[in-house]
């Protein structure tokens, strides 16, 4: 199958959910009040949608085809979050963080708040979310899916100057291809978690 890339973890959550300026406000719309709606502009649900995205509970668990919420619409990008054998078929299960996209309107301009940090939203994804993809690929050419791949990758906030798409930083990343010659852990920064800033590049 064709080789297929996407620019998973932001443009993905930008273009379906995009939170205004900052604006504290004491009182949150939430996804049961049906008021949160997609790009498109079709209600936000609880539970599952038909993409595999559930917003309440900070997760995606669907393909490669359905992550963009348009059904065979994938594009190239070659970006380093994604996997080298990504094809449209492929599994994809994300989780992040409340501050990279919560479940609530704070500001109250009918999408979910992106970078919700203390009652205030920023506009721009912080914290931190995860990608692990797997799926078969022909690693010979010869038509047949005859290799599996599994992927994971750790994707953190850092802010201005960060070496992924300017504001983040990909802090973990394993791969196990066995047919490509590439098993377990390709990189990892040394310090711990996936939170903000100054929650990994502090060491103990």
């Amino acid at each position: 199958m064709k080789k297929l890339f996407t620019l998973i973890a932001f443009v993905v959550l930008v273009t379906a959910f995009f939170a205004g300026p900052a604006f504290a406000n004491g009182s949150c719309d939430t996804i049961k009040d049906g008021t949160i709606t997609d790009s498109a502009g079709n209600p936000v649900v609880s539970g599952y949608d038909q993409y595999g995205y559930n917003y309440q509970a900070h997760m995606f668990n669907g393909t490669y085809d359905s992550v963009d919420r348009v059904w065979g619409d994938i594009s190239y990008t070659g970006d380093d979050s994604d996997p080298p054998n990504a094809t449209v078929d492929d599994k994809l299960i994300m989780k992040w963080s409340d501050a990279w996209l919560s479940n609530v309107d704070c500001d109250l301009n009918g999408k979910l708040d992106r970078g919700l940090v203390d009652g205030t939203v920023g506009g721009t994804s912080k914290g931190w979310l995860t990608n692990h993809a797997e799926g078969d690929y022909d690693s010979d050419g010869n038509g047949t899916q005859d290799a599996h791949y599994s992927y994971f990758v750790k994707i953190v906030w850092v802010g201005p100057g960060g070496s992924l798409w300017g504001e983040y930083e990909i802090v973990e990343k394993v791969l196990n291809d066995p047919a490509g010659g590439m098993t377990g852990l390709l990189n990892k920064v040394a310090g711990p978690g996936l939170g903000l800033n100054d929650q990994w590049t502090t060491t103990p």
